[in-house]
């Protein structure tokens, strides 16, 4: 068992950190080209990055075809009664050799894509980024949803340990943590549901089950104090739940 627990927890660690990587500083075609008006992006530029994306994405949605079998069959292998080690450790290295090639193909695609972008057009991306990742696939290595450039020097991670493996505890939470700030300069967070709004401080842990998240959104600048005034100086996270999905206050 903890020979498991020590696959769930390297599997987990190494989407996170690569994904964190990859959003704090590539941007893909879909954000570039809702935000094309607003970094000035020229016919030109728009044309090459949609060749870019076009010629990538059929390998990329194979890939993550594969890679999504590849974590199913592990498990299931992983639910059994009696598990073959040497069998796992084999069908983890599946998972992982498909992770790489997912990565590089999907690393070449937004790196090629940045190169077409002036460093102005850049740094008007990075100042308004919003991140709002929903869970992809019956398993997944891992369901976290980051979001980054509330601040130029913050980053917000909301996030839980994967749910897919035995190893894992099922109750696990929402945690949330904002790393290069000063408590008093943290955003206000506010869950929707059914139920209504509620507002949190950044300082409190969001009792939040993973699965009840349909999206998150980031308000900042004056986006954020027009609605929430005063207590949205420092930027607003809106966690809206699903349907029907409840909410502790």
């Amino acid at each position: 068992m903890k020979n498991l627990f020590v696959i769930a927890l390297f599997l987990i660690s190494h989407f996170v950190s690569a994904q964190d990587i990859f959003k704090k500083n590539l941007y893909s075609a879909d954000q570039i080209m809702e935000a094309r008006e607003k970094i000035n992006l020229t016919d030109a530029q728009a044309s090459k990055i949609k060749k870019i994306h076009a010629e990538n994405a059929g390998e990329f949605s194979t890939l993550k075809w594969d890679l999504d079998e590849a974590n199913s069959k592990l498990e299931k292998m992983l639910q059994e009664p009696k598990i073959d080690q040497v069998a796992v450790n084999r069908q983890l290295d599946k998972v992982l050799e498909l992770e790489n090639q997912l990565k590089k193909k999907q690393l070449s695609t937004l790196v090629a894509i940045k190169n077409e972008l002036t460093e102005n057009q850049i740094e008007m991306l990075s100042q308004s980024q919003v991140y709002g990742l929903r869970r992809v696939g019956p398993t997944g290595t891992s369901s976290v949803i980051g979001i980054s450039g509330l601040k130029s020097n913050e980053s917000v991670r909301i996030g839980q340990p994967a749910t897919g493996y035995s190893a894992v505890s099922p109750e696990s939470k929402v945690g949330v943590v904002v790393s290069g700030t000063a408590s008093d300069d943290q955003p206000l967070y506010i869950i929707k549901s059914d139920a209504g709004t509620v507002e949190k401080k950044s300082s409190q842990a969001l009792d939040l089950n993973p699965g009840d998240i349909e999206s998150i959104s980031v308000l900042k600048d004056k986006s954020a104090t027009e609605v929430y005034g005063e207590k949205g100086k420092n930027g607003v996270i809106i966690i809206t739940l699903k349907k029907g999905a409840k909410f502790k206050k």
